[in-house]
């Protein structure tokens, strides 16, 4: 399908400016379950961190069986993208990953089926 170029170009900066707001405010979109956030300790592993997310969501009965994948975008984010059957689990699938240890940002790309 063809969409007008300024279609395309106003929903890209739309995006691009809600994510730049989203970081700009400087508060995590989830806090860590402790509620305090280790901003100078030292660097995890990216993969680690993606492998525990993994692991997390893998333990959990609710998104066990789903095909979500798992992406380090930085040192303290993850993105979580796939399918799921409904917004509960959505939710409960990004709860579940803000509550893995070194995880500050969780972008969910979660598309419900």
């Amino acid at each position: 399908m063809n969409y007008p170029l300024y279609a395309v170009r106003t929903i890209a900066l739309t995006s691009i400016f809600i994510v730049a707001g989203c970081q700009g405010a400087g508060q995590p979109l989830f806090k860590h379950k402790d509620e305090q956030l280790n901003v100078g300790g030292p660097l995890q592993d990216s993969k680690a961190l993606s492998v525990q997310v993994r692991a997390a969501l893998r333990a959990s009965p609710k998104t066990m069986l789903l095909r979500i994948s798992v992406s380090t975008l930085s040192e303290d984010s993850v993105r979580l993208s796939g399918y799921v059957d409904n917004k509960r689990i959505l939710h409960e699938a990004e709860r579940i990953a803000s509550q893995v240890d070194g995880v500050r940002f969780v972008f969910n790309a979660l598309n419900i089926r």
